[in-house]
């Protein structure tokens, strides 16, 4: 009886062991890592990529590419830029940021949010129409025709609606029309498009590329581009993604020549 007492307690005493060992070798790696600053990266993890409304098409197309040849997973959160970029200020997840103009990137930049950033694509300024016309716009001034009820602006913060703006404004209609009650505000430049393509407005601004994926409208007027700021999409990489290897990767790619293909085929041109 005795005998069978001391070879459990060896045995018990010999497993406390063991654990011990296993649990003191796990403490030590990571201490030794950050000993020696390494930096610990994540491979093969989701990327979130927070875009502007009128890029959702092209990132998804991007990210189904990409995500062929590295088997990563990349998740796309279109929206305004303002409101993205104000969730991402506001602590919202996202590894990749790009904003319809530099105005909101700059923000998130102030925010100390930014690891580092490119200016990516170019775009264009159009008037669309109902397809068939019905209200024979053809010009902007067309829309202080009496045929003209509504006219389809993304909001006022949001870059397609700051660009708008400042066309019609120097074209002497913003005022006007304004006071005509003719501005029908939407949440962005994709709500707009929806306005005009359901024929809920005569006629709304939205940016070229925008058309593609809307075959029931068409463009009766493209803007000239002095008449606003220029049209310029930049990427972001967060601080919340640098430790991610996938993001970095998609980064880069978004760069590359190799994204040329999908970005011509959806119309946007990238900047070299």
């Amino acid at each position: 009886m005795h005998a069978m007492l001391r070879q459990c307690t060896w045995f018990v005493a010999a497993l406390a062991c063991c654990l011990i060992a296993s649990c003191g070798g796990d403490a030590k790696a990571p201490k030794a890592a950050a000993a020696k600053g390494e930096v610990q990266k994540t491979p093969s993890t989701v990327v979130l990529v927070s875009a502007a409304a009128s890029t959702k098409e092209l990132m998804e197309a991007l990210a189904a590419e990409f995500s062929q040849k590295s088997k990563a997973t990349i998740k796309v959160n279109p929206g305004p830029s303002s409101g993205l970029a104000n969730q991402i200020i506001e602590g919202a997840p996202a590894d990749l940021f790009l904003s319809a103009n530099r105005e909101w990137a700059t923000k998130v930049a102030e925010a100390g949010l930014a690891e580092s950033s490119k200016e990516l694509l170019t775009n264009k300024l159009v008037l669309i129409v109902p397809k068939g016309n019905p209200a024979g716009i053809r010009e902007p001034n067309d829309l202080l025709s009496e045929k003209v009820k509504k006219i389809a602006l993304a909001g006022e913060k949001v870059p397609a609606g700051k660009y708008a703006d400042q066309a019609l404004t120097k074209l002497d209609l913003l005022e006007k029309l304004t006071a005509g009650g003719k501005i029908a505000r939407a949440q962005d430049v994709r709500g707009a498009l929806s306005f005009v393509e359901r024929g809920e407005a005569e006629a709304g601004i939205v940016y070229s590329t925008d058309v593609s994926i809307a075959p029931n409208v068409e463009v009766a007027h493209e803007f000239d581009p002095a008449l606003h700021d220029e049209i310029v999409y930049v990427l972001v990489m967060l601080k919340h993604g640098e430790k991610n290897i996938d993001a970095m990767s998609f980064f880069e790619y978004l760069q590359s020549d190799g994204a040329d293909a999908v970005y011509v085929k959806a119309g946007f041109s990238r900047i070299k």
